[in-house]
């Protein structure tokens, strides 16, 4: 896999993650029944990505800070094993010094200098000297489940410079070099998922919160189980993980924790 990348330092499923989707101070675990996370979707009629497609695309923006100072295109490939990677070509970095490469969740604006992530996943970096018209290529997935086979809740590739010791800035801790929005091409992987309310239940006390009357999110009361939660919307446990891909310190955790805020909206993923 690694063709031609020259001096390319990797560094492999480094998953960064700061924060829950609420902000409840430390989350309060509470039972899971039994810890089972075998809740699959009865519906297995899920599109399966061909080794070799490409999933999304984009290119690398001027941010303003330093013009020019990155350029090429990226993409999201699925490769011959059937994992997703990153791939970088034409990449060319003005002043040479070493870039990293992360993926954001969220979507940044043209010239935003500084990642303040929710949800970020570090690939590893280029150094300087590597081979600009080589292809780059990095790892996303593997056997950790990331996104539930469907990645398109990543909205960016953001490039930072590699570390180079000494403290950092307490204002913009990490400074964005530039970054690449991007466009996805998938089919619908999850089809026929629908997600209805069926009223509060035993391990599914909590609060839901519409949106023209469809179930939007849901606050963990206490005493809630996952298990219960998606048998209260009438979706596989499975389903659950797949709408909430940003769930800290782990997308597929199988307690549920008070007061944390679990997204039921397909289109909010």
């Amino acid at each position: 896999m690694t063709r031609g990348w020259g001096p390319l330092a990797m560094t492999l499923g480094v998953l960064l993650l700061a924060g829950c989707s609420a902000d409840a101070g430390t989350p309060t675990p509470s039972p899971s029944a039994s810890g089972s996370q075998d809740g699959a979707a009865t519906d297995d009629t899920r599109p399966v990505l061909a080794p070799g497609t490409t999933a999304a695309t984009g290119a690398f923006v001027d941010t303003g800070a330093v013009t020019g100072a990155v350029t090429g295109s990226v993409a999201i490939r699925v490769n011959g094993t059937g994992v997703f990677e990153l791939v970088v070509n034409d990449l060319v970095v003005s002043d040479g010094t070493a870039v990293q490469f992360t993926l954001t969740a969220d979507a940044l604006q043209p010239d935003e200098q500084c990642l303040d992530s929710d949800w970020r996943f570090g690939l590893g970096q280029a150094d300087a000297g590597y081979d600009p018209a080589a292809e780059l290529v990095f790892p996303i997935g593997g056997s950790d489940g990331i996104g539930q086979g469907d990645l398109s809740f990543i909205r960016e590739v953001v490039v930072t410079r590699a570390a180079a010791g000494g403290a950092p800035d307490k204002a913009c801790p990490i400074p964005i070099v530039s970054h690449a929005p991007l466009a996805w091409n998938t089919p619908d992987m999850r089809p026929g998922l629908d997600v209805v309310d069926e009223g509060p239940a035993t391990g599914a006390m909590g609060v839901v919160t519409l949106d023209g009357g469809d179930p939007l999110s849901y606050t963990v009361a206490q005493g809630d189980t996952l298990a219960a939660v998606a048998e209260r919307f009438g979706i596989a446990l499975d389903d659950l993980f797949y709408l909430n891909p940003r769930r800290s310190p782990n997308p597929e955790d199988a307690h549920a924790f008070t007061g944390e805020v679990l997204n039921l909206s397909r289109s909010n993923r």
